[in-house]
């Protein structure tokens, strides 16, 4: 059994890019690991009808994350305890070394985490970039691990156009494990609780959910195991 550690930058993260696929690795009983970067506190959202307040809302994102690791079988939950929405400006030296002490505690076999660029939203770019360089040191320690990025769908589908190789693309077959996605997302209730679609019947929900997610293999030789993260 293998280690993979999953580095994000919000609650919620984990669950609605790639729930399927760590309930699948931790269900299959291998260590999941994930390290959540902020506590999501400036986020907009404070559910619906609204059960946060700003004063609240890293308190209850934080009990929603757990709660949301408990669905997807996620058994160690870290955080870093940065400010949301300010890790772009965070000392990037400084960033990248509390990921690589990290890291370099927890020996994982796969790394998980957003890409530099096509990761969006300006914390996950900053986090993505800064697990990319904590790698690069952890890479000389254990020179068999891996680097995966989340891949959405229309970059799995068209990979040259975004500068990467279709051998990078890793697939995930997830179909086993939407429920525990679903419940993964209900339990984010603050960010979830005003789409309609999350809150119906169980079976006729999961399928708003695709049966794969995708990921991006940041380091060579591609295309070794295109249907596996380990």
């Amino acid at each position: 059994m293998g280690t993979i550690l999953s580095v994000f930058a919000h609650p919620d993260d984990e669950t609605f890019i790639c729930g399927g696929t760590l309930a699948k690795y931790a269900s299959e009983g291998h260590r999941v690991v994930l390290l959540c970067a902020t506590k999501g506190e400036m986020g907009r959202r404070m559910g619906d009808p609204p059960v946060a307040t700003r004063e609240s809302l890293p308190v209850i994102r934080e009990q929603e994350l757990f709660n949301a690791c408990q669905a997807l079988k996620i058994s160690n939950l870290r955080f870093l305890g940065l400010r949301d929405k300010l890790l772009e400006i965070h000392p990037f030296e400084t960033l990248k070394q509390m990921v690589l002490v990290q890291m370099t505690e927890i020996m994982p076999d796969a790394v998980i985490t957003f890409h530099e660029i096509l990761g969006g939203h300006p914390d996950h770019c900053a986090i993505g970039r800064a697990t990319k360089e904590a790698f690069t040191v952890y890479k000389t320690k254990n020179s068999k691990a891996n680097l995966f990025y989340v891949c959405w769908s229309n970059v799995a589908q068209d990979p040259r156009s975004y500068g990467f190789s279709q051998e990078q693309i890793t697939k995930i077959t997830i179909r086993k494990y939407l429920l525990q996605k679903l419940y993964g997302f209900r339990a984010h209730q603050t960010q979830s609780s005003m789409d309609e679609w999350v809150w119906g019947n169980d079976q006729e929900t999961i399928n708003h959910f695709s049966e794969y997610e995708y990921f991006i293999q940041a380091n060579e030789p591609f295309g070794s195991n295109k249907n596996s993260i380990i």
